[in-house]
């Protein structure tokens, strides 16, 4: 098994056939045929099966797949790190973040790096965490930031708690409860707007059921913070949320954070990373920018 076997057998499984393969790899199909078939020989497995609509992968090729995009990644990251010792080739950086470090955070840490590193090329992807993290299993992102929730399956990876989120109740500075000093639950009757997430959901009726209030019914379920902010702002929407997450609408004066006067939800906000790979030195300068050292 060598990396020109494991890379045409990734380039046959995203083009989906081994035609589209051998025209994206520049190569005959008959040559890309013969090196999945020796691939095949040597981990005694057949990885394709082949149907009406292209190729479908085995039950061993879908256990060989996240394994062989690591490796392709890592060899990639390596000559990478080696070739920016020079100086004269940049190195890229791929990393995920949720809500939780996207709107403050991360942009602080990169405008920094970008003038420390200035050969350090940076891609960001955010989404949901568990999306992230298959992503970081399968070696296309080098590191992951965002929260861990109590439901969240780690499986092999690591994650370093850097902080804690404390969520309150969100809503806009002209609401009628803005002004109180502590929210009363019971008060509120407006359209809530709640993540697409078990643990944050299960974190939002907990807060009602522990100060002896029935759960109201969700208007909005949602995981994009743009379509929250965007609810909140213009409309009788009120949201669980993080006060870092809204800073600036808190500090324009149009949104306001509140306590409920209840056990609020907290969860470690970190970073995730797959054990045993030694981080590149820009990596290590952006998790130190990220924690304050």
């Amino acid at each position: 098994m060598d990396m020109r076997q494991l890379q045409r057998f990734v380039a046959v499984v995203d083009s989906g056939s081994f035609n589209r393969a051998a025209e994206m790899l520049a190569v005959s199909q008959p040559s890309l045929t013969r090196s999945i078939q020796l691939l095949e020989e040597t981990l005694q497995a057949s990885l394709f099966d082949r149907g009406p609509r292209g190729v479908v992968l085995t039950p061993s090729g879908q256990e060989l797949l996240p394994r062989a995009r690591l490796i392709l990644s890592e060899r990639d990251r390596a000559l990478a790190a080696l070739r920016s010792l020079t100086g004269t080739q940049a190195q890229t950086i791929s990393i995920g973040t949720d809500a939780s470090f996207s709107m403050q955070r991360i942009p602080v840490a990169l405008s920094k790096l970008a003038v420390s590193h200035p050969m350090v090329h940076v891609t960001v992807r955010e989404g949901p965490i568990g999306e992230l993290l298959d992503l970081l299993k399968e070696g296309t992102l080098n590191l992951v930031f965002g929260a861990r929730s109590p439901a969240l399956d780690l499986g092999e990876l690591e994650f370093r708690p850097l902080a804690t989120e404390t969520a309150g109740v969100i809503l806009r500075a002209d609401h009628p409860q803005a002004k109180a000093r502590r929210i009363r639950l019971h008060d509120i009757s407006d359209r809530w707007i709640v993540p697409v997430h078990p643990a944050l959901e299960q974190g939002w009726r907990a807060m009602f059921e522990e100060a002896g209030v029935s759960v109201p019914p969700v208007a909005v379920r949602t995981s994009s913070l743009h379509v929250i902010k965007g609810c909140l702002l213009s409309g009788p929407f009120v949201a669980l949320g993080d006060r870092s997450s809204f800073a600036d609408e808190i500090a324009a004066g149009r949104l306001v954070c509140m306590d409920a006067g209840a056990t609020r939800y907290e969860r470690p906000i970190g970073l995730f990373a797959r054990p045993g790979i030694k981080p590149t030195e820009p990596e290590r300068v952006l998790t130190s920018l990220l924690t304050g050292g």
